[in-house]
């Protein structure tokens, strides 16, 4: 299976990540809010996990938006 690709983005106060599968890759964009916002954060993490990403992964992207 292909490397997921993880984008993050401004998506406003409202929306935590969007996830869909691209040619069979998993693609997600990410709230640059989740570096600030805990409950942003949690629920990303909660998509990109329900999405099939694994926890590690999502735990390391999360983290990057943080920076």
């Amino acid at each position: 299976m292909p490397e997921p690709l993880i984008i993050s983005t401004a998506l406003g106060p409202h929306v935590a990540a969007i996830t869909t599968r691209i040619n069979g890759r998993l693609t997600a964009v990410v709230n640059t809010l989740a570096g600030t916002d805990p409950r942003i954060r949690t629920e990303a993490a909660v998509a990109l996990v329900v999405a099939g990403m694994d926890a590690g992964r999502t735990l390391g992207a999360l983290h990057g938006v943080r920076r």
